[in-house]
């Protein structure tokens, strides 16, 4: 259906529909930060079996909560700790051999007397399972029953009617992601990990490393330091990189030179073309180093609030090896 085949509500009822989405996001809020005020000393122990743990974690719920369980599985592992989603319902018709003895098992339930993870309950502990509950009635029979108890208690569901999954199932979120970072951070999990778990995607190609990306020989575009400008313009015009790299004796980087640079020489009124390329460049600019990934020159281009495009590639000893546009940089 076309966009203007569609009934536009009115101003009154655009205002009605905004009115009760910022009371969800009002009441979600509140459930965070009456968790966060008093966060439980449960979440660091918590914390120290997950890290300790030589087995893959079993995150556990049922319902909504067993989705929330899936989501927490993949943030841990995402951060460096093998876990896995089970859904209570088919444990108990055979997925329960995923989980062996000793076993750490991570399980969400609001109402803390889900009949599916109270059925299973017995096989987990004739196992010596380690069970933390995130548990919204921590006075429940599964509340009671964890080793661990981390009370995930909310005044209320934010929706109109207090009775869909939602106050609730953010605030199991926010404590299965508040896990997840702790755990990582306790191991020392790095961002070069985090990359290594993500070979596709934007994701994937920040792992890939610089030297497959520079531009090198006739792309890159460098002139000595004393070349006119017209021997300047028209490396840069060959390069097609709005920039040209000025270099010395051995291949050391003396400089960068970009647009922007000829235009302020013209616009203070100097006789640009009889200016060597040294006097234009700029002779400290923003370099990366050979050994660098795609990921390393993102996060540069992130930190430059200047507007960077471009990044000279070099070594210790500041030999230029190539050029990295940021188009090289999204479509590398």
């Amino acid at each position: 259906m076309k966009l203007g085949a569609i009934a536009r509500p009115s101003a009154a009822e655009n205002g009605q529909a905004l009115a009760w989405a910022a009371e969800v996001i009002a009441a979600e809020r509140c459930a965070l930060q009456a968790f966060e005020a008093v966060l439980p000393p449960a979440l660091a122990d918590a914390v120290a079996v997950i890290a300790g743990q030589a087995s893959p974690l079993t995150c556990l719920g049922m319902g909504k909560s067993g989705l929330i369980a899936a989501k927490v599985a993949a943030t841990f592992s995402s951060l460096g700790t093998p876990a896995f989603p089970l859904n209570a319902g088919e444990a108990a018709h055979g997925d329960l051999g995923a989980v062996q003895d000793g076993n750490v098992v991570l399980l969400f339930s609001n109402s803390g007397t889900t009949d599916e993870i109270l059925r299973i309950l017995p096989v987990l502990k004739g196992r010596a399972c380690v069970l933390i509950g995130v548990i919204g009635r921590p006075d429940s029979p599964l509340g009671r029953a964890v080793d661990i108890l981390i009370p995930a208690c909310t005044a209320g569901e934010a929706d109109h009617i207090g009775m869909a999954p939602t106050s609730s199932t953010t605030l199991q979120l926010a404590i299965g992601d508040a896990l997840a970072v702790a755990v990582s951070r306790t191991q020392g999990f790095t961002r070069g990990d985090f990359l290594r778990h993500h070979p596709a995607g934007l994701l994937g190609r920040q792992s890939l490393a610089i030297r497959t990306l520079m531009r090198t020989g006739e792309e890159l575009p460098m002139v000595g330091p004393e070349a006119p400008v017209a021997d300047l313009l028209a490396a840069m015009s060959a390069g097609r990189m709005g920039a040209a790299c000025v270099v010395g004796a051995c291949g050391r980087l003396l400089g960068l030179v970009v647009d922007g640079d000829i235009r302020r020489h013209f616009q203070s009124r100097r006789d640009v073309y009889d200016t060597p390329a040294a006097a234009l460049m700029q002779p400290h600019p923003r370099v990366i180093d050979v050994t660098a990934t795609l990921g390393d020159a993102l996060l540069l281009l992130r930190e430059h609030e200047s507007g960077l495009l471009v990044l000279p590639v070099t070594d210790g000893e500041g030999r230029l090896h190539g050029m990295l546009h940021a188009k090289d940089m999204m479509h590398g």
